[in-house]
């Protein structure tokens, strides 16, 4: 066994689905924004919004390749705090983190199809706990959206360390992202092991650090259209993480 486990989140530890595509999402959402005097049409809104997380995804972009830093496109992360922000902004109000906040649980919420977490995820982390492991989560997410749902299914505090792919502005399978788990708690890759049901993002995105891997193919995986890296692990289920 290792010493740390390191948790991918969505479709590894929870089962989740969302569409955020329906005009009732941004038809509701604009009437939310109306009230608080930020005028929308829904379909205007939508656009304006994927229009806002392309243009900030190609500005980090641009800005990394500036600092030199070799980076690809997938490992670029935007900040939807920032994309709600800009929303406010461009119609004249200056949102405060309250409103923000309000606004992420709103959209996720009407955005939500189910959330719970896969069978045998809470005793996982717990099980793990009690062997003295140190757990970890490291997922391609965002704040606003992630640690309310982690809060809501009860599972939040069993994680030694939380590092949300929105915070750092990298996202797996961007060796900086893993780095700054390795660094910020002074971790020997070769006792970690990542567990995720991406391929790419978390099995090759653990190799290429040294580290370890399990792989567990859910309903929300990729497709898998090249090999797994070697020696990593493939689980039926992510509660075989226990086992030997």
């Amino acid at each position: 066994m290792y010493d740390n486990y390191i948790f991918d989140l969505y479709g590894t530890l929870v089962d989740i689905h969302t569409n955020e595509s329906k005009a009732s999402l941004w038809k509701y959402m604009a009437g939310y924004m109306a009230l608080q005097g930020a005028s929308y049409t829904g379909p205007e809104l939508k656009k304006r919004y994927r229009a806002l997380i392309d243009a900030q995804r190609l500005e980090r972009y641009d800005k990394c390749r500036t600092q030199s830093l070799k980076l690809m496109p997938d490992e670029i992360e935007v900040d939807l705090s920032q994309v709600f922000s800009c929303l406010y902004s461009e119609k004249g109000i200056t949102p405060s983190p309250q409103m923000l906040a309000d606004w992420a649980l709103m959209y996720r919420t009407l955005s939500l199809q189910h959330l719970r977490l896969f069978e045998g995820a809470e005793a996982l982390l717990s099980g793990l706990r009690r062997l003295g492991k140190r757990v970890y989560l490291l997922s391609n997410a965002q704040r606003l959206f992630t640690e309310p749902e982690l809060r809501h299914l009860g599972i939040y505090d069993l994680f030694d360390d939380v590092l949300i792919s929105s915070d750092f502005g990298f996202m797996k399978p961007s060796p900086r992202f893993y780095g700054a788990l390795l660094k910020k708690h002074q971790l020997d890759p070769k006792a970690c092991v990542m567990i995720g049901n991406d391929w790419q993002a978390d099995a090759w995105g653990a190799y290429n650090c040294g580290l370890a891997s399990m792989y567990v193919h859910t309903a929300q995986s990729p497709e898998v259209t090249g090999q797994l890296p070697p020696g990593c692990r493939r689980l039926n289920t992510v509660l075989d993480a226990l086992s030997s």
